[in-house]
């Protein structure tokens, strides 16, 4: 099987039998494969988005974590910890399916990488330490890293 899982059963359809054949597979032949597919739970599913991590992202905490990994509990109190997560308010683009079996859902070659990207989007900003919590403050318009 190819692990193009972006194609469908009538591009394989035209790649295995039609671009080898004299006649080509008909429409019923076509439903025929697809129909065969399906036994065997190979269909097409809408793929499962989640954000981009590159190499050198993946390697990052565990650079962090050994880099701080004589810390006492005296130096870990005066660190704040944060994240920050943007929510897209208009999805700007819509569902891609790829051709899979259900435990090939989450392999590298069924899953679409999503990045942030400008647009209508809410920021939200939250960290925490040992001290008490500080109130919400709502920022409006845009904000920079200067700001």
């Amino acid at each position: 099987m190819s692990k193009n899982h972006n194609t469908t059963a009538a591009k394989v359809t035209k790649e295995l039998f039609n671009s080898h054949l004299i006649d080509p597979v008909s429409m019923q032949k076509r439903k025929e494969i697809q129909q065969e597919f399906h036994k065997y739970n190979l269909q097409g599913r809408a793929a499962i988005v989640k954000p981009l991590i590159t190499e050198n992202n993946a390697k990052k905490p565990k650079r962090w974590g050994d880099d701080h990994k004589t810390w006492t509990y005296d130096d870990r109190k005066y660190v704040i910890w944060s994240d920050e997560s943007s929510f897209t308010l208009f999805p700007t683009s819509g569902q891609v399916y790829v051709c899979r079996m259900p435990k090939e859902a989450y392999i590298h070659e069924c899953l679409v990488p999503t990045v942030k990207h400008e647009g209508r989007s809410v920021m939200i900003l939250a960290a925490i330490s040992l001290y008490p919590t500080a109130p919400i403050i709502t920022l409006n318009g845009q904000i920079t890293a200067n700001d």
